[in-house]
């Protein structure tokens, strides 16, 4: 199977060309988000993909660092920046469970990534340690176990010929869990949207 740096780094100009499935639902989540958000805050972002979610939210914190596991996704997201003018915003190469400080953000967000990471828990409790006591781990993660297993056997083709990465299948029960057993409290969760499964999360760290 082919690596997740490979292949978001072959499919990254394709990728970051493609318009996003839902507008009204990713509008209705970064809304959402930014209910969390203070003009004060230093915030993490796992998996920014080529940077439309930071550049849209970093204008509302003070620090805004977002993180890839592509370096070619991250050039993209960088020119973007720069265009945008975002002057507050950071960029590096990273992927979910490297460690980034204990209790050094007030945010820490992952927006579909989870399902993509080898290790989901790992990912969650080292996205929780890098948070301040009180602050919220924010995700947004498809549950693809609650009602689309009819596509094991399309990504196992898939996967095989190199065209697909590695996915995690997770019902939204589960996802819940892997929050709480981080040691998070969850405060909210919504669908954005329905019909793609894509369940969001916001769990606050007890203080």
């Amino acid at each position: 199977m082919i690596r997740a740096e490979d292949f978001w780094d072959g499919t990254a100009e394709r990728y970051a060309a493609r318009k996003i499935a839902d507008p009204a639902a990713y509008d209705a989540t970064l809304e959402r988000v930014a209910a969390y958000l203070r003009p004060e805050d230093r915030v993490l972002e796992l998996g920014c993909g080529p940077g439309t979610t930071p550049i849209r939210l970093a204008p509302l914190v003070a620090r805004y660092e977002a993180t890839d596991i592509s370096g070619a996704l991250l050039t993209i997201a960088r020119g973007r920046a720069r265009e945008a003018g975002v002057d507050n915003l950071t960029f590096r190469q990273a992927r979910l469970g490297d460690d980034f400080g204990a209790g050094v953000y007030d945010a820490v967000l992952a927006f579909n990534l989870l399902h993509l990471a080898a290790d989901p828990a790992a990912g969650l409790r080292a996205m929780a340690r890098s948070l301040r006591p009180g602050g919220h781990v924010i995700t947004k993660s498809a549950c693809l176990k609650d009602g689309q297993g009819w596509l094991r056997p399309v990504l196992w083709v898939m996967q095989r010929l190199g065209k697909a990465p590695d996915v995690r299948f997770l019902s939204c029960v589960e996802l819940d869990a892997l929050h709480e057993a981080a040691g998070l409290r969850i405060v909210e969760t919504g669908w954005y949207s329905r019909k793609l499964g894509a369940r969001f999360v916001v769990a606050r760290k007890p203080e």
